[in-house]
């Protein structure tokens, strides 16, 4: 409501400033539309001529009036429902607050001026405070969908963007001052001025603020007002230097797609602005095109205002960034009483495939000694095969969590290479073995891919509580950081203030931005915040945490299907990864939580943890057999390392190796 509310103020304001703008245009003084008095102020000509625009100016009037009353009225109502907002309340309270106090003061002056019309400095505050108005309701509009975090460093692309809104201001305050004088077409055979490139030119006239304050106005002189006609090519012309330097700048540069993309509207602006001002000085006769001029004047701004408030990065943190991931308890921890764990991030070196694959082994034992029983038998060398020794294999298989389906699986494939081959020996069949679990896991050997769009790749991580999903999250979102991605999290988990502080802690330490609200926020809302704000910085891979959830709760799988409908409203094709996180150590209950949680809204990818602290990792099996579904990660131990691609060849390799 706000936002749309907001987006209606917008529209009112700027139509309210196009009526008055041609409103000031259509004065007798400014002769449009016919040709031979461009260079002499014609006030006190025929009826005829000063009212050719009578009918015109009365709409105008009209329309200006009930858009200005309807735009005060539609800010009342955005201060009230301002008060309602569940973030950024303080600002839209304190700004909307604002915006109204002038809207109010503009209408006075209005009122004044319609009384005492000819009194340039008066109108030039009334026609910026409506310039204001419009600008601030705009920065309001951006500022209240994104997240910004000041940068208090003035660097060179700063400094140039406040040259460039100085620059336009000048040029806009001068275009003004040129119509209430009446001298946007006084300068004929243009680039001169009626012949001469330095006519005779008369700055004091020109800069004569006091005019009409005393009840009589006095029109400007020739040499004034060509003087104000000359100001207003001299700030067209560094306006747009400064924005072309601005624009050449940001399109080269690391910056945003908002940023590249406010630029690239600023460059059209600009481009226009030129070209207007050109156009009404070799046609002086031509109304529209001064008209043009001056509207889009005031939409220059929008793009200096997008580019102000996109360019703000995350500031820089004191916390060192780690690549080791503390367990679920410690990472619950505040940021200043977490203990650091080296290397920094800055000094990561990414290990060795070697190295990973011994970590792999090691991590493993528990789940080796699940199927030790197995494992030990093809060891011995058991030379005489019998259904016995199969049946024994079996309820091996299925007391280490590979399943019963994956079991059968298995001892009807042996059965058949034993019946065909003759195989009696022991090395032989464990060889047999390991093919077969290696042919059970490999159709789920699929690493995630994220391809190079540029809308980010939405990543939705779901699972019951106690998984590991807070932690799989921090853990990979410094993998693709590590990765060269550019990473934003979205805290959905919004019943558990813990798992909120917790991605947070992990913003702090790797500077990744983190959206989130207030404990108990609807985690819909959280997660749309996220992808709005992920589109507008130009950020690579959003992952957005979720409520860890019962599968057996039909109301809270409901909730995630409703999760995916609203970031659909955003990108059609969100989330780009549904990731699943299963706890390892839960057995055959894991194999249930994925089917609950497949059905509700469609599961893309597996991660598997703790698979170093349990001996039911033979749960892997059953998953691969009965869901088919790519395991994406599994989780070995607490380090970033260890969470690991999944390879099935390693992972079968490492479940054989003889401690």
């Amino acid at each position: 409501m706000f936002k749309k509310l907001t987006l209606l103020c917008i529209f009112l304001c700027f139509f309210s400033i196009v009526a008055g703008t041609y409103l000031t245009l259509s004065e007798p003084g400014h002769c449009p539309e016919w040709a031979g008095c461009s260079a002499v102020d014609v006030s006190n000509v025929t009826e005829a001529k000063s009212n050719q625009f009578a009918i015109d100016r009365n709409l105008a009037k009209s329309v200006h009036y009930y858009l200005l009353w309807l735009l005060v009225f539609s800010l009342m109502v955005l201060m009230i429902v301002s008060c309602r907002q569940a973030k950024f309340k303080l600002l839209a309270v304190s700004v909307s607050s604002s915006i109204f106090v002038l809207t109010i003061l503009q209408t006075v002056l209005g009122i004044w001026l319609a009384q005492m019309p000819n009194i340039p400095l008066i109108s030039i505050v009334h026609w910026g405070l409506g310039l204001i108005v419009f600008w601030i309701l705009f920065w309001l509009y951006i500022r209240t969908q994104i997240e910004v975090f000041e940068d208090k460093a003035v660097n060179g692309f700063v400094f140039l963007v406040g040259l460039c809104t100085v620059a336009l201001c000048l040029q806009i305050f001068w275009s003004a001052w040129s119509s209430l004088h009446f001298a946007l077409s006084t300068c004929l055979d243009f680039p001169k001025c009626n012949g001469y490139w330095w006519p005779e030119l008369d700055f004091p006239g020109a800069l004569n603020l006091m005019n009409g304050l005393s009840g009589v106005y006095e029109s400007p002189s020739l040499p004034a007002r060509i003087s104000i006609n000359r100001f207003l090519l001299l700030s067209v012309s560094f306006c747009f230097i400064v924005n072309l330097a601005l624009v050449l700048t940001t399109l080269p540069a690391r910056k945003t797609k908002a940023v590249k993309i406010s630029a690239i509207f600023l460059a059209i602006f600009s481009i226009l602005d030129l070209t207007l001002f050109i156009g009404f000085n070799l046609a002086p006769e031509l109304f529209w095109p001064k008209f043009a001029f001056l509207c889009l004047s005031s939409l220059a701004m929008l793009p200096l205002i997008g580019i102000s408030l996109f360019n703000h990065k995350p500031e820089h943190r004191t916390n060192d960034s780690f690549s080791s991931i503390p367990s679920e308890l410690a990472a619950e921890l505040e940021p200043d009483s977490a203990h650091e764990i080296k290397p920094r991030a800055d000094d990561y070196q990414k290990p060795a495939p070697e190295s990973l694959y011994l970590r792999l082994k090691s991590q493993l034992s528990h789940t080796r000694n699940g199927l030790n029983k197995v494992l030990t038998n093809f060891a011995g060398g058991q030379k005489q095969l019998s259904s016995d020794f199969l049946a024994d294999i079996e309820a091996d298989l299925i007391m280490a969590d590979v399943g019963i389906d994956a079991t059968a699986e298995i001892i009807n494939r042996l059965t058949q290479s034993l019946d065909k081959k003759q195989l009696a020996d022991g090395d032989t069949l464990s060889q047999a073995l390991k093919q077969e679990l290696l042919n059970l896991l490999k159709p789920c050997d699929e690493t995630l891919h994220i391809a190079k769009s540029d809308k980010p790749f939405v990543i939705l991580v779901i699972g019951v509580n106690g998984a590991g999903k807070t932690t799989t999250i921090g853990k990979l979102a410094k993998r693709l950081q590590i990765q060269g991605y550019s990473v934003m999290l979205a805290a959905g988990d919004t019943f558990r203030a813990a798992a909120v502080e917790q991605l947070q802690t992990w913003g702090e330490r790797n500077q990744i931005q983190v959206v989130a609200q207030h404990t108990g926020a609807d985690s819909a809302s959280v997660i749309f915040d996220g992808l709005q704000s992920a589109q507008a910085k130009g950020v690579d891979v959003l992952i957005a945490d979720t409520a860890g959830r019962l599968h057996t709760k039909s109301n809270l799988m409901e909730e995630l299907k409703k999760v995916k409908r609203i970031m659909a409203k955003l990108d059609e094709s969100a989330p780009h990864e549904v990731l699943l996180v299963l706890d390892a150590g839960t057995g055959q209950n894991a194999l249930s939580q994925a089917k609950q949680f497949n059905e509700a809204v469609a599961v893309t990818g597996l991660v598997l943890t703790k698979l170093d602290g349990t001996a039911k990792g033979g749960v892997i099996f059953a998953l691969a057999k009965q869901m088919q579904i790519p395991i994406r990660f599994i989780g070995i131990g607490e380090g970033i390392d260890d969470l690991q691609d999944f390879n099935a060849e390693n992972f079968v390799e490492a479940l054989f190796v003889k401690d």
